[in-house]
């Protein structure tokens, strides 16, 4: 069914950013690499629109809850993108940069291994390192006859110890021990009474004796037991008194139950989870709390120029104004103490230094405090911002002494994992980590079995790999167990795949270069496994040695060839040479790229004219490298920067020379130590020394040289700003010039205007609408925010008057300050070619290649390259001013600048500016140290240093050091060997002018063919054991319509849903963080062996709560929360009382209608400053004090700002300041003008007025008020038009739009009485007219209609009236997304037929085909393209018709590249698959197994198929004669049914006959049915003389009772089972009771309940299973250890019935079952009554949630049946009760041939006397029917009409208009049973 045009994302207009309409078809299923110059709009397609537009379209699929979550993208700004894959992006970003984060907890491997060292770990003692286990009773005894023996078997004293509480004397004690039998007490020491429980022999003692003696003294002792072996001539003496007669022991035995070291005598806790976390607080170190350092005070910053005096400020913080009376305690008790004042600081001695910083004592007028109490006070200080800004100076951080760095307590770090070979293997040689406070020597730590967590953390992951390979855990493992182990090597397995081998999982996340970031990131896209996945990669070569780079494309290519889609950013020409197609974008960068240079496989791109990127790669250009400047022996010259016995991390002890003033690169490959010397060790050390705060420097032993640089700067390409009105004309500092030079102007010094005239950050020239900022922001909330351009100053930011400055140019033109900064930098330096200053500040910006930027271009809008290059323009405009004081007489010194990867995100062109950029500042007398891999910097570099020889453990030294021509030379470097092959390279390029290979072999490239032939084309599942499962092999062709299909638990939902769904969409969730999987609880893995090819999921289930009494059509499809934001947006506001458009008032009329309307009064000014908000506001009750205030007002109570009560932080609170109190009258009325303003100012223009005595306020607004009553209105918000908010709801309904008796404000509509059919209709709402909105909200309106009488329309006519809409341009800005998600969602709901719903229409009237289709269209709509869709039942409740509608859009949904795997037993949808596969032989434990499958003609010649049996031979109608019907048979007549959509009909309902009620969906059968039948007839029968719906109803005296039968699920929980819902569970727990060996044991029936305790397993608490809880993985189900699932305790199971334990019961089929209690004959009948509907196969005690939709509705069914108690088998003696029975859709979730036992069961119930109505779509059953009721002809408006009144064969040979009958008539024709006539039409 597949296009093969559809291979392929379809992208057309794109225009975010800078792209010019971009028009592309990116093939899937290719590695797609995007190139060009920084700048281009790489990132904006790759990210911004693509990735930006998979994602957000699958995050759709998740609830509205779960995706407040999950950081949906916003909507991207193109035309429109087709066949987009569900994207994951794998970036370089991290963003958690507390120290807390680790390589641990990113890739979560730590929260893998807590979990694993909670539930497998060894615990040793902290003081004798012995192992520590719980004993047991039956280990003691086998411990002691193994001592006892050994020793001789010795006599023995059994012991336990007795504390003797504080408040008790040891002679009562002894007292109450002698009542309870316990006469003989060894000893007495301390309050401890050492208490004899026997004496015996072990070896000849009787083991009951033994065992006895064991447990009795442990429940004595409290789980410790101490045993005394006896010398051969002891005697035991009978009291404590006498000393002499205490034996002599030769030996001491302990032992205990619990956690606890007998040894020692220490008791431990058992371990959890988060002991072994350091971001537990039960784990964490308490004093560092977890961060692994302590932040103290760096006295070597305090006093940091040693060599001045403490007369001359040698402590550093005091020499300030704020401080100077420090200086002056200092010098004056210095003086009384005589301690020297002129010596320099490093002079003192050790005594005299202490007393400066420890000083004497605590404050006081003679006692110097020292500078350490003075740090102290200033913490106490530290909520002041400048304290904090002051102490983060002097910041120290150092490893705690506490932990010694492990981050964790010492009890956490007691427990080991595995054994010590192994430890010794993976430690090679280092030491064990010894935990602060154990007592161990040296040899027993060194003999210690396994790792600690800490070992773990330090080790390289290599080495962590090797360890848990070979890790072999004791005992058998759980599934839990055996899920974390597996999962902990994979994820190891994959991060030293990718090249991170040599990091730890204790290295800071904050610490990685962007490149291990994305590896590590990369790891987690290689563990899901998905297919049809678009992975989108941002640079993935960052930090890799051109050695390493094979590693990432070979996990790349494997990505591809598994079926995905690649595009990556890259530069790399490896990577080039790997990719199936290239595109280049530019040609330039910023306004001048964003177009399409180049597109095609590699040989295409490199042939093409203009491209960039072809160039370079042919070696038509090359990255030209500046003249050398000087021989490298002229270095010396200048100085060498010396860095001395580096020994951090893994570098081994290095002592590394870097020259002064040359450019030096720090490469080898990855892991080999560069990162660590240059940002651990050298650039802190640095930062050390020039007295700047800085963290602790990595070990080393010195560093030489750093006085001749005078400042050091790293140089990243983070962002620079983050707002628009940062731009490169501020940075570089020329926009202050520009400045100047317009106040200068005689014009702006005739009108008196500064330099801050012409500023938009402040002053009085910039806009004030939009202050300076250009733009009106619009936040769109769940949608992208709308930057509008500014309506007053037309985007300039400043005010018409500031723009009539204009600064004279050349050739006759000026431009005002606007003008100026919309120019480029070429065109500024052209126009202010005469001021050299300006030219200083800006020729940087050319320099390094940006004289395209404009001057007034936001920073935010920069791509990481063109920001990193501002940087450096930046320090080059402050080199030129150097310089120029430099010549003015002003000597100089240089900086050093330290570059960790400059090249990343660089073209090779944007590499050669980048190397300009660095020779200038060379030239300026500065030195560069740069990490880097790419070999054009390496080649241009003066000085390499080269790491190696590899990463990790076997790197950390210096391989080589010299230029680059000497390191071509030493055969060692790899970095050698790469620069003279790229040489070499470069060579044969400019000789050949084509691409060549660079570095490394390439592998061969994919041709499309090779492609998608080595792409797996099914969903393959292997030996699933899931549930009733058997071992099956499963492979389920994607890209194509799939059914499931067999018997009523068969197994169908159980594959498609446990098995397909939950792992598609596990592997997805597994590519986001933790945070958001929390919430998106992913399910557990499912019991197979493997399932490969599986793509993401999307489940569509059957969910049969249609939504609450406020949930309507438009909020199930989620169009209303779009149309509330186009009405808060572009809606208009009128005054509800007069009609009139709002407008702005001013504060002057404000202050005339406050002294009309309360003269006389006192008031309250109160300033709105929250509104309906959820939180703490803790920050607002600080600023109100600040201000001077000193109550807020919040949700109508005045409260203190100090001190500020904690309010609730989840309810939704609204805070007014009151600003002031005032008397209203003429005299006080410039009082009362100068607080309005002052309440305006703070209120954003809204005050509200509260007069003395009243409780609600009267909003005044300066922006929204009605001009005919002065009415002020407060500004519109989403939940303003909420029916579900209080502040839009209308106070009449509470947002129902009905009149519901009892319903109010605490109701949600979503309550279970709310939602149960009510009897008739009821009123609509007086006070909205049922629009359910206040009247302020229905009073805003959109072209001309409100939001209410715009859902009051049908779907097809609110789209059509959308879709001709004419909006002006700020309309189309805001609405554009809006109407665009709308009509969407629109014409979706109009292609699965609901056109004709109203989106008002509210979701309980809904019919169950309805509430299908609407989830379907809100599923479906989201237009995704490779995705599986797991559909369950989606043809429930449709008509054929209908039916027939929803299969075309399936169809056509899998013609766009999307699997669908839909369980079903419908006909037409089986029929009409690519592929079925038919489960079975039988359901339950019968079933599990492929029957049949393959295509429909396959399964049509399989004998074995149940599905393939009944469509070669159907059912045959009707099964038995039908039953007549006259004029006379009795009825039930109803008469004038009108509730909901039905016309006053009058219908005749034949009794004692089985009637079908059908029609197409929304047609009015359920009503009828159920609204009005069933409902009238439960009023009459029970006495109430009222019909619901209709004017009456006759024939009601033939009716003795009524039951409706629906489809509410049977349990939720585990103790919810078949047997306990139908009741039987009571007798059958009766009959236990009743046996002899219950009454023995005084056994009641209430001992066989699992609900209460007393019989039940106390374990699992009875319900059979325990659950583990996996915090952020998903919990496991294990079956309960103690009682093995059969959730009663050992005596409870000791019990027997027929030779079976209740247990045992439990256990039993019902078939079984029904045979053992046939005796009974109640038990036996429901028993028989479950065989009877096929389902016999279940258990009694089945779990009612693994019980299918099908099984659930039959169990409801008997349930119903059971109750009537009426033997269907037997001969009709007597006439029973005449019972009316209501069943709505029984064939739900029914096989065919289960179909064929329910016809069969209510055709016996229709024989009994009983009359069946059903409301069905089945045809099956409508066939079997006496009597059909067609509705129709159409759904909603268009139905509600009785079509026909028919027999079957009647209503098929005349359908008429009726769309059943044409249905019946096709369905029938090879169906009917000729020998079986019609007696009768009918009446």
């Amino acid at each position: 069914m597949t296009d093969p045009r559809n291979d392929a994302i379809v992208l057309r207009g794109a225009r975010q950013n800078n792209l010019r309409n971009l028009d592309l078809d990116i093939p899937t299923g290719e590695l797609v690499v995007v190139t060009g110059v920084s700048g281009s709009g790489k990132s904006s397609l790759v990210f911004d629109t693509l990735y930006a537009e998979g994602q957000r379209r699958y995050v759709e699929t998740f609830s509205p809850y779960a995706r407040q979550f999950l950081d949906r993208m916003d909507k991207p700004a193109v035309d429109r993108i087709e066949g987009i894959p569900p994207a994951i992006a794998i970036d370089q970003t991290n963003p958690v940069r507390t120290s807390r984060s680790t390589v641990g907890t990113m890739t979560e491997l730590n929260d893998h291994l807590k979990l694993l060292f909670a539930r497998c770990s060894q615990l040793h003692c902290e003081r004798c390192a012995a192992p520590v286990r719980e004993d047991t009773p039956a280990g003691i005894r086998e411990d002691l006859l193994q001592r006892a023996a050994a020793a001789g078997d010795p006599r023995l004293l059994v012991c336990f110890e007795v504390k003797v509480p504080k408040n008790f004397k040891e002679a009562e004690v002894l007292a109450l021990l002698d009542r309870q039998g316990y006469t003989r007490v060894r000893r007495v020491e301390r309050g401890l009474l050492e208490v004899v429980q026997d004496r015996l022999r072990a070896g000849s003692a009787d083991p009951a004796r033994l065992g006895e003696a064991i447990e009795a003294a442990l429940r004595g002792g409290r789980g410790r037991l101490l045993v005394h072996a006896l010398a051969p001539t002891a005697s035991i003496a009978s009291t404590p008194d006498t000393a002499d007669q205490t034996p002599e022991v030769i030996a001491s035995w302990r032992w205990s139950t619990g956690l606890h070291c007998a040894a020692c005598d220490i008791e431990y806790r058992k371990p959890t989870p988060g002991a072994f976390s350091f971001n537990s607080p039960t784990g964490a170190c308490a004093h560092c709390r977890g961060f692994g350092r302590t932040i103290g005070v760096d006295y070597g910053l305090v006093i940091p120029d040693t060599a001045k005096t403490l007369r001359e400020g040698a402590v550093k913080p005091w020499q300030t104004p704020s401080f100077r009376e420090c200086q002056q305690d200092l010098e004056r008790l210095a003086r009384k103490r005589g301690m020297p004042l002129d010596v320099p600081w490093r002079d003192l001695t050790d005594a005299q230094r202490e007393w400066v910083i420890e000083g004497e004592g605590e404050w006081a007028r003679n006692t110097w405090y020292g500078v350490k109490r003075y740090f102290a006070w200033l913490e106490t200080k530290a909520y002041k911002m400048h304290i904090r800004v002051l102490l983060s100076k002097y910041r120290a951080y150092t490893p705690c002494t506490h932990c010694d760095g492990a981050r964790l307590a010492t009890p956490s770090l007691l427990w080991r994992l595995g054994d010590a070979p192994l430890a010794d293997a993976a430690l090679d040689e280092r030491p064990r980590f010894r935990p602060r406070g154990v007592q161990w020597s040296d040899e027993a730590l060194a003999a210690l079995p396994g790792l600690c967590v800490h070992d773990l953390m330090l080790l390289p992951l290599e080495r962590a790999r090797d360890f848990f390979d070979r890790l072999r855990l004791p005992g058998r493992l759980d599934e839990a167990t055996q899920l974390l182990v597996a999962e902990i090597r994979s994820r190891y397995a994959f991060l030293c795949e990718v090249g991170l081998g040599y990091l730890t999982l204790d290295r800071q996340s904050r610490t990685l270069s962007g490149g291990e970031v994305q590896r590590i990131n990369l790891t987690t896209a290689l563990g899901t496994s998905l297919v049809n996945t678009l992975f989108v990669l941002d640079e993935p070569s960052i930090g890799l040695h051109p050695r390493d780079m094979q590693r990432v494309i070979g996990v790349m290519h494997r990505l591809r060839d598994a079926g995905n889609s690649l595009l990556v950013v890259e530069h790399d020409p490896q990577i080039m040479q790997q990719a199936d197609r290239l595109l280049d974008l530019g040609p330039g960068a910023g306004e001048h790229g964003g177009r399409i240079v180049a597109w095609g496989r590699p040989e295409e791109v490199l042939a093409t004219p203009g491209s960039l990127t072809a160039d370079y790669l042919t070696g038509r250009r090359t990255v030209r490298l500046p003249p050398p400047r000087r021989a490298a022996g002229e270095a010396e010259d200048h100085g060498w920067l010396e860095v001395i016995g580096a020994s951090q991390h893994n570098l081994r002890d290095i002592d590394v020379r870097l020259p002064l003033r040359r450019l030096v690169c720090i490469t080898g490959v990855s892991g080999s130590g560069k990162s660590t010397l240059l940002q651990d060790v050298l650039h802190p050390a640095l930062l050390k020394h020039l007295g700047r705060p800085s963290e602790a420097a990595g070990a080393h032993r010195g560093l030489r040289g750093a006085e001749s640089i005078t400042d050091v700067v790293s140089v990243d390409q983070a962002a620079i700003g983050r707002t628009a009105r940062s731009n490169p004309a501020s940075y570089v500092g020329a926009f202050d010039v520009l400045r100047e030079r317009f106040a200068k102007l005689p014009e702006a010094r005739q009108r008196g205007w500064t330099a801050g005239t012409f500023s938009f950050n402040s002053g009085t020239g910039r806009c004030p609408t939009c202050s300076g900022s250009g733009f009106e922001h619009v936040e769109m909330q769940f949608l992208s925010d709308v930057y509008l351009r500014c309506g007053d100053c037309n985007g300039t930011r400043y005010r018409t008057e500031t723009l009539e400055v204009t600064h004279p140019g050349p050739d006759g033109r000026s431009a005002s300050i606007a003008d100026v900064l919309a120019m480029t930098v070429t065109e500024a330096l052209h126009f202010f070619a005469d001021i050299p200053e300006l030219a200083v500040r800006l020729a940087p910006l050319v320099d390094v290649g940006l004289d395209y930027l404009r001057l007034g271009q936001p920073v935010p809008t920069l791509s990481g390259g063109e920001a990193q290059r501002l940087k450096l323009a930046g320090h080059l405009a402050d080199s030129a001013q150097a310089t120029a004081k430099t010549a003015a007489g002003k000597p100089t010194t240089g900086k050093l600048f330290l570059f960790d990867e400059p090249t990343t995100g660089l073209h090779f062109e944007d590499i050669a500016r980048l190397l300009g950029a660095f020779r200038k500042l060379l030239d300026a007398g500065h030195s560069l140290v740069v990490i880097e891999h790419n070999l054009d910097v390496i080649r241009a570099a003066e000085w390499i240093v080269d790491l190696g020889p590899e990463g990790g453990d076997a790197g950390g030294q210096v391989v080589a050091v010299g230029t680059p021509a000497q390191i071509e030379k030493i055969p060692a470097s790899h970095t050698g060997r790469a620069l003279l092959e790229y040489r070499r390279t470069l060579a044969s390029q400019a000789r050949r002018g084509t691409m060549t290979q660079v570095a490394e072999p390439a592998m061969a490239v994919r041709t499309a063919a090779a492609s998608a032939a080595s792409v797996p084309r099914n969903i393959t599942v292997r030996n699933a054991r899931e549930h009733n499962l058997r071992g099956i092999d499963v492979d389920i062709p994607r890209d194509a319509f799939t059914v499931i299909t067999g018997v009523s638990g068969s197994g169908k939902s159980t594959l498609a849903f446990d098995i397909l769904f939950n792992e598609g969409q596990r592997r997805y969730l597994e590519s986001l963080n933790a945070y958001a999987r929390q919430f998106v609880q992913p399910a557990s893995r499912p019991e197979v062996d493997s399932i490969r090819g599986i793509p993401p999921t999307v489940a569509i289930e059957q969910r049969t709560s249609r939504g609450g009494r406020k949930s309507t059509v438009a909020t199930l499809t989620e169009i209303y929360h779009f149309l509330r934001l186009l009405y808060m947006k572009l809606g208009t506001q009128h005054c509800p009382d007069c009609d009139a458009r709002i407008e702005p008032q001013s504060p002057d009329l404000i202050a005339v209608r406050i002294l009309e309307q309360f003269r006389g009064k006192t008031v309250d000014l109160l300033a709105p400053l929250v509104v309906a908000r959820k939180g703490l506001y803790t920050d607002l009750a600080k600023w109100a004090a600040a201000k001077g205030y000193r109550e807020l007002r919040v949700d109508g109570e005045r409260l203190p700002v100090k001190p500020w009560p904690r309010l609730d932080r989840f309810r939704e609170h609204s805070i007014e300041l009151p600003v002031a109190r005032l008397g209203i009258s003429a005299r006080g009325e410039a009082d009362l003008r100068a607080k309005l303003t002052e309440a305006l100012q703070h209120g954003k223009g809204v005050v509200q007025v509260l007069a003395t005595g009243s409780r609600v306020p009267i909003v005044y607004s300066t922006r929204r008020a009605c001009p005919s009553c002065g009415t002020s209105f407060a500004e519109p918000d989403p939940r303003m038009f909420s029916f579900n908010s209080k502040q839009g709801w209308c106070t009449g309904c509470f947002g129902t739009g009905l009149q519901l008796e009892g319903f109010d404000a605490e109701q949600s509509g979503e309550e279970a009485a709310w939602n149960e059919r009510q009897d008739g209709e009821a009123a609509v709402c007086g006070r909205c007219d049922g629009e359910r909105l206040n009247p302020v909200a229905r009073a805003v309106r959109f072209r001309d209609r409100s939001i209410g009488r715009l859902t009051c329309e049908s779907v097809t006519q609110v789209r059509k009236r959308l879709t001709g809409l004419k909006l002006d341009r700020r309309e189309q800005a805001i609405g554009r997304d809006l109407l665009q998600e709308i009509g969407t969602r629109l014409g979706f709901l109009e292609r699965v037929g609901l056109g004709y719903l109203s989106l008002d229409r509210a979701a309980p009237t809904l019919s169950g085909g309805e509430a299908q289709r609407i989830r379907l269209a809100a599923q479906l709509g989201s237009n995704l393209r490779g995705v599986c869709y797991v559909l369950d039942e989606p043809t429930i409740g449709l008509h054929p018709r209908d039916n027939r509608i929803l299969l075309d859009a399936l169809e056509e949904l899998a013609r766009h590249r999307n699997t669908l795997v839909v369980v079903e037993h419908d006909e037409d949808t089986i029929r009409r698959a690519d592929h079925v596969i038919d489960l079975g032989p039988g359901a339950g434990v019968r079933g599990g197994r492929i029957v049949g499958e393959g295509r429909i003609e396959d399964l049509l010649a399989n004998p074995g198929s149940i599905t393939g049996r009944y469509l070669r031979a159907p059912l045959r109608h009707p099964l038995k004669p039908r039953r007549p019907i006259a004029a006379s048979t009795p009825s039930l007549t109803i008469e004038g049914a009108t509730l909901h959509n039905l016309h006053g009909l009058d219908i005749r309902i034949p009794l004692g006959r089985l009637i079908s009620v059908t029609g197409v969906s929304g047609s009015g059968k359920s009503t009828l049915a159920r609204d009005v039948l069933f409902a009238s007839v439960r009023n009459l029968v029970g006495g109430e003389a009222r019909a619901v719906g209709c004017r009456a109803i006759s024939g009601i005296e033939h009716i003795d009772r009524v039951l409706e039968v629906d489809q509410t699920p049977i349990g939720k929980t585990p103790r919810s089972c078949p047997a306990t819902y139908v009741g039987i569970w009571d007798d059958i727990r009766r009959i236990f009771a009743g046996t002899t060996e219950a009454r023995l044991r005084g056994h009641d029936a209430g001992r066989f309940s699992f609900n209460t305790a007393g019989g039940r397993c106390p374990a699992c608490e009875g319900q059979g299973v325990q659950t583990v809880e996996m915090s952020f993985l998903p919990d496991v189900k294990l079956v309960c250890d103690s009682c093995a699932g059969q959730r009663f305790d050992s005596d409870t199971l000791g019990v027997t019935y027929g030779g079976r334990s209740i247990g045992e019961v439990l256990a039993m089929n019902i078939e079984d079952a029904a045979e053992a209690f046939r005796p009974h004959a109640a038990l036996h009948h429901v028993l028989s009554l479950l065989c009877d509907v096929g389902l016999g196969y279940l258990t009694l005690g089945q779990q009612s949630p693994t019980l299918s939709g099908g099984e659930a509705q039959r169990i409801k069914l008997v349930t119903e049946l059971a109750k009537v108690r009426v033997d269907l088998r037997a001969p009709l003696r007597t006439r029973p009760k005449h019972t009316l029975y209501v069943l709505d859709e029984p064939t739900v979730g029914l096989h065919m041939a289960d179909v064929e036992k329910l016809v069969r069961v209510l055709h016996r119930l229709v024989d009994a006397g009983n009359t069946v109505v059903l409301v069905e779509h089945n045809l099956d059953l409508i066939a079997q029917s006496d009597w059909v009721i067609d509705m129709g002809p159409e759904a909603g408006d268009g139905g509600g009409k009785q079509i026909a009144a028919k027999t079957p064969q009647a209503l098929a040979k005349h359908p008429g208009r009726s769309h059943t009958g044409r249905a019946l008539r096709d369905f029938l024709e090879d169906r009917w049973e000729t020998t079986l006539q019609e007696s009768h039409d009918g009446p």
